[in-house]
């Protein structure tokens, strides 16, 4: 008994230093599936938790989900529920004239690895878990009028966050479009994911990797180079300690969707 536990326990833990804890969740995205919504109408915001861009595989439960319409009149709480037709999140929202972001924030839930794979919970209650995660998610896609505000280049005060230095929309096809990181409000130097729909179906695959730099925006830049046009998404990721003894890291991850309609 004590060396089939201890087999698996050293299964499960080289198998997280390959993988690492991180890299098996879900990414978290919201997003719309209309560009040509006439302002005042009746629009949908989709919450996708899943390993493929544009394909949602699970819904996160409702309790642990929060979603907004944020525009420069203030903000607007929207009704999370379980869409009926696909295994994903959704709230209703009416399509504002100005620019403005869908915020949506999965909120902290702790996650341990044990011999039977990821079961919720810390690891004081799971005796044979190897190791725990909190996993915190924030989810924000650009809608509204193409008018140019200060909202659009704001940060909206996510502990990790991608923060556009100008309107992503209009970023021509070859062109970068810029974004700062932000983790608690600093700049944080990190790596830097994106693609775009229909890039491909191969699960945890992005058209794009980059670094951050410093330039002339400051620190924690991140250049994307678009190269079609469609709906895309920028993602990050970052570990930070964890305050909760039985918790091991507090696992954030941030991401940032928008449509480039490539005429410019």
């Amino acid at each position: 008994m004590f060396q089939s536990k201890f087999a698996r326990a050293l299964i499960i833990g080289a198998t997280g230093c390959l993988l690492g804890s991180a890299a098996a969740a879900h990414e978290f995205i919201a997003r719309t599936s209309q560009t040509d919504v006439a302002p005042g109408s009746s629009a949908v915001l989709t919450m996708d938790s899943t390993h493929q861009f544009g394909i949602p595989e699970e819904a996160e439960a409702t309790s642990h989900v929060r979603a907004q319409l944020i525009t420069p009149a203030g903000k607007t709480d929207l009704e999370v529920v379980t869409n009926p037709d696909a295994p994903n999140l959704v709230a209703s929202f009416t399509y504002p004239d100005q620019s403005a972001w869908l915020h949506s924030h999965r909120l902290p839930v702790v996650w341990s690895q044990t011999p039977d794979g990821w079961l919720e919970g810390r690891l004081d209650q799971h005796a044979d878990a190897i190791t725990s995660t909190r996993y915190e998610k924030f989810a924000k896609h650009l809608v509204g009028g193409s008018q140019e505000n200060d909202l659009i280049t704001a940060a909206l005060g996510d502990k990790l966050e991608i923060v556009p230095l100008a309107d992503p929309r209009k970023t021509a096809i070859g062109a970068d479009a810029e974004f700062q990181i932000l983790l608690d409000g600093h700049p944080l130097t990190t790596t830097v994911l994106a693609t775009y729909a229909g890039f491909t179906d191969t699960p945890s695959s992005w058209a794009y990797y980059s670094e951050t730099l410093t330039d002339e925006h400051g620190s924690a830049i991140a250049k994307v180079r678009i190269s079609s046009p469609g709906l895309w998404v920028v993602r990050v990721a970052a570990d930070v300690s964890d305050p909760q003894e039985d918790v091991r890291v507090h696992n954030l991850r941030a991401t940032l969707s928008f449509y480039v309609d490539g005429q410019e």
